[in-house]
């Protein structure tokens, strides 16, 4: 029962890395995400392609929900992506309501994280 409980966790929180992926078709959706419109190519690029890392780290941890041998790999990499970018966030200043918004979001993203990584050393 926990094993199914720490898949569900991990395809959930996979999938709310996947939402910013939609960044690599619209740059636009920079406004709605994050409170930051694009301007110029070169910021157009990096986010972009922020995008498609952070929908990598998703699938990693899509695919960790199937393949338990892969969960420890999955969460420690989510983990680093996460807490890198609250330490981003919260060392700034002047930032958008909408990175707080996705800061806190991974905080409880972190606490769901915490949670798979003690229920896969619990059922060792």
């Amino acid at each position: 029962m926990s094993d199914k409980i720490a898949s569900v966790i991990l395809f959930i929180v996979g999938g709310i890395n996947l939402l910013p992926i939609s960044v690599f078709f619209d740059s636009v959706k920079t406004v709605k995400l994050y409170g930051v419109p694009i301007d110029g190519e070169s910021l157009t690029i990096l986010m972009r392609h922020r995008a498609i890392l952070l929908g990598l780290i998703g699938l990693t941890l899509i695919f960790a929900a199937f393949k338990p041998e892969f969960r420890i790999f999955a969460i420690v990499l989510a983990l680093v992506s996460k807490l890198t970018f609250i330490f981003l966030t919260f060392t700034a200043s002047n930032y958008t309501a909408e990175v707080k918004q996705v800061a806190l979001i991974d905080v409880g993203a972190i606490v769901l994280l915490l949670a798979v990584l003690g229920i896969h050393f619990n059922a060792k």
